[in-house]
């Protein structure tokens, strides 16, 4: 394809005169074809290097995120509440962990019968059951009781004063039994609360 070189007119090859603006065409006024664009060499394009963020410098980038985030919208980011395991306090005198809980599950009616009869009567079911841990736990505790409440009817000896504080151990003591039973039905082995603080029935 010719062009020509006095308007720019596109010609055919073969043409010896421009169409549009009726010039000769010849070899010095003629673009025989057009100019083609040179070529520009490419450059080698080096590869970027995987850019890995350790840990430390995420922890490290981390407050200045907060930062701008805060000076930009005047308030701090969100941040998601972390989860806290329930604080559990330790009863010293709970020892229901000691004991096999299949031992706990089948001898609960047994182990509630030196509270509600007498401590003798629960070393006779002790003797019966002398592989019952948790009876024999039970049974101390009724004799620590027997024992607690023989001393509460001593005090009757005095009078006025020992009556008043008789019954009012009496009382006392009511309360601790009716809570070594419902312990016992609930399959707990602990210490008889106010009793097990007295140094020669621990």
């Amino acid at each position: 394809m010719k062009i020509c070189a006095n308007c720019g007119a596109q010609l055919p090859d073969d043409a010896a005169f421009c169409n549009n603006c009726g010039s000769a065409l010849t070899d010095g006024n003629s673009g025989s074809q057009a100019p083609e664009t040179p070529s520009v060499p490419l450059t080698p394009v080096t590869p970027v290097a995987d850019q890995t963020v350790t840990p430390d410098q995420q922890a490290m980038s981390q407050p200045n995120l907060q930062q701008n985030y805060q000076q930009q919208f005047g308030q701090a980011p969100y941040q998601q509440p972390q989860y806290q395991q329930p604080y559990m306090t330790y009863d010293p005198n709970d020892h229901t962990s000691e004991f096999d809980p299949q031992d706990i599950a089948d001898n609960k009616l047994f182990a509630v019968i030196p509270y509600l009869f007498s401590s003798f009567m629960g070393i006779v079911v002790g003797i019966y059951l002398k592989e019952s841990a948790f009876v024999k736990f039970h049974i101390r505790n009724a004799i620590r009781f027997d024992i607690a409440l023989i001393l509460t009817l001593l005090l009757m000896i005095i009078p006025f004063l020992g009556w008043i504080a008789a019954a009012v151990c009496g009382l006392v003591l009511s309360v601790v039994k009716i809570i070594a039973i419902v312990w016992v039905f609930q399959g707990k082995a602990k210490d008889l609360p106010i009793i097990s603080s007295i140094a020669f029935l621990k």
